[in-house]
């Protein structure tokens, strides 16, 4: 009986070890700034490649979880801020290569829309100097 009751105070104390040993673990990690720097950069940068518009969903991802970085902050969870500031710089960057991406498909496809009507005009125009020939004879 006093083995199991000597045990037990032993689990207990490494029980306690474990959570002091987490807990000033938490409190030791420094503030991940670089990391929030970095995250607060890629959304503005995505804002400014319009992503709003044309990478809503990915938009959306990297913003909802801004809240939530600056809630663990305050809470001086710093593992968890720079999780969350990681992921937001994640979404971000891919809202804004996606957002690029887009654009530069509509100029593409504008600018083969263009390329198409100047074609047209000029076989249409007898003062570029092409005569296509008439019906072979």
């Amino acid at each position: 009986m006093n083995f199991q009751h000597l045990s037990s105070r032993a689990r207990l104390s490494v029980s306690v070890l474990v959570v002091a040993a987490a807990l000033s673990a938490c409190a030791s990690a420094p503030i991940p700034e670089q990391q929030i720097s970095l995250s607060k950069d890629a959304v503005n940068r995505a804002v400014s490649a319009d992503a709003t518009q044309y990478a809503p969903l990915e938009m959306k991802a990297a913003q909802d979880k801004m809240f939530p970085m600056e809630r663990a902050l305050g809470e001086k969870n710093y593992p968890q801020a720079k999780v969350l500031a990681e992921q937001i710089e994640a979404d971000a960057n891919l809202a804004e290569r996606k957002s690029r991406a887009v654009k530069w498909q509509k100029q593409l496809s504008d600018a083969r829309s263009g390329i198409q009507v100047l074609k047209q005009e000029m076989l249409q125009d007898p003062v570029t100097g092409f005569n296509p020939p008439a019906s072979a004879q």
